[in-house]
């Protein structure tokens, strides 16, 4: 008999719980694959600047569960944050750049 021992004591099961291995056949399927043309086709999508976007949302939304579904979300998730960060540092840049305007102007006016 091999006694299994866990590796972190917070996976230790209660003796009437079965482990995954023993609790009968279990039915997988594998994720089909999906091809590279159809790949080929998202990434040139979702890099057309305003089109990508929409495109992103509506395979994020879709009924479907797949892995496009997956990357989609994920990928929304990516372009939020990174445009999140870029819009605070325009505004910083747009802020900063304003009040350098303004001390020009006034300098160009003293002369």
């Amino acid at each position: 008999m091999i006694v299994k021992i866990p590796l972190w004591p917070w996976s230790r099961r209660t003796p009437e719980e079965p482990s995954p291995d023993e609790s009968g056949p279990v039915s997988k399927k594998p994720a089909a694959a999906v091809p590279v043309r159809s790949w080929f086709v998202t990434f040139m999508c979702m890099n057309i600047p305003i089109i990508g976007w929409i495109y992103l949302i509506i395979l994020a939304c879709s009924p479907s569960a797949g892995a496009k579904k997956d990357f989609a979300k994920a990928y929304l998730i990516y372009k939020t944050i990174f445009l999140l960060i870029t819009l605070a540092i325009l505004a910083v840049f747009v802020h900063y750049g304003l009040i350098l305007l303004d001390q020009v102007l006034a300098y160009m006016e003293m002369l």
